[in-house]
């Protein structure tokens, strides 16, 4: 008889010849074994592609797909959600691992609370240092809409990894990552504000390794710049929501934040094109919605008033101290 898996697990590879076992070993050792695990190879040009063939003939749970090219983390977690047929999905990155008891006790709290979302701590792991995230965790009595989190004063995680989906949520909306970099900010924005049974747990599910050739480490490039560009223009169709503008909102809060790390992406190139481009699409994005900033209380008025003058000049200060 065909029991439906409890958790699809989706796991993109590129040329991931050197993490994977961790990866996949800390799933399929999971106390829980009612598990879909969908691994993507994403136009590797390893020894990635034999490896997901043999974990596939090793474990029936296991299935591959693969990408004749690569065309990024977003589309092969898009490819991993379309044959997903659990009850939740869980995205883990080929580089990262998870904590053995994450999907017995992430599935128990959002099957008990019929969960949208269900939202984890996780572990940063960074120059042999480990680092509980987020630091603050809020914990809610029951579950709140996501429109009611925007505006409990706690700030969103814009990483779709540390989190428990429910499929027929992602599918009945139609959710999807964008292709190129930061595809994660969007798509999580635009889940929460349409989900109606949202929660935390205070587990660290994730355990996320910063190297050396990860995206937060390598060389910023336009296509970074594109790529969170896109991401903050997506955002837009969300933010003259009147529920997210409030003085508690995480939304608007959040929104300035990312206007500041794309300034600060874009000073890091020290490319004059680049950072005036930015410079004027951040400007522009502030006189649209800087009045939404005034007086919202999720950020200290000295750090509200530098965004709401200019997140472009905030990343230049913190710059600038840095260096000093």
């Amino acid at each position: 008889m065909y029991h439906k898996p409890k958790v699809s697990v989706i796991i993109p590879c590129f040329n991931s010849e050197r993490y994977l076992k961790k990866a996949v070993d800390s799933v399929l050792n999971q106390s829980i074994s009612e598990l879909q695990i969908i691994l993507v190879d994403d136009g590797s040009s390893d020894k990635t592609p034999v490896l997901l063939q043999q974990y596939k003939m090793q474990d029936n749970r296991v299935e591959v797909i693969s990408h004749p090219k690569n065309l990024g983390l977003g589309p092969a977690r898009n490819s991993g959600m379309e044959i997903a047929g659990g009850e939740y999905l869980f995205f883990l990155d080929s580089d990262d691992y998870i904590h053995p008891n994450s999907f017995e006790v992430l599935y128990d709290k959002a099957q008990a609370e019929q969960l949208d979302i269900l939202q984890a701590q996780h572990m940063v792991h960074k120059n042999g240092t480990k680092t509980l995230m987020p630091p603050n965790f809020q914990l809610f009595s029951k579950p709140v809409s996501g429109l009611e989190y925007f505006n409990s004063g706690f700030f969103i995680e814009p990483k779709a990894c540390a989190k428990l989906w429910r499929t027929d949520f992602v599918k009945k909306h139609h959710l999807q990552f964008a292709t190129g970099y930061y595809e994660d900010i969007a798509m999580v924005y635009q889940a929460f504000a349409m989900a109606e049974h949202v929660n935390n747990i205070a587990f660290p599910a994730y355990h996320y390794i910063i190297r050396q050739n990860s995206i937060t480490q390598q060389a910023v490039t336009p296509a970074h710049i594109a790529g969170f560009k896109q991401s903050l223009i997506d955002m837009q169709a969300l933010f003259m929501r009147q529920e997210l503008t409030g003085k508690q909102s995480a939304f608007v809060a959040g929104f300035f934040l990312y206007l500041k790390e794309l300034s600060a992406l874009a000073l890091q190139t020290e490319d004059a094109s680049i950072i005036n481009e930015t410079k004027n699409f951040v400007n522009q994005m502030v006189d649209k919605y800087a009045k939404f900033l005034s007086g919202n209380r999720l950020l200290p008025v000295s750090k509200r008033l530098l965004l709401k003058k200019s997140p472009f000049l905030y990343a230049q200060l913190k710059k600038m101290y840095k260096k000093s």
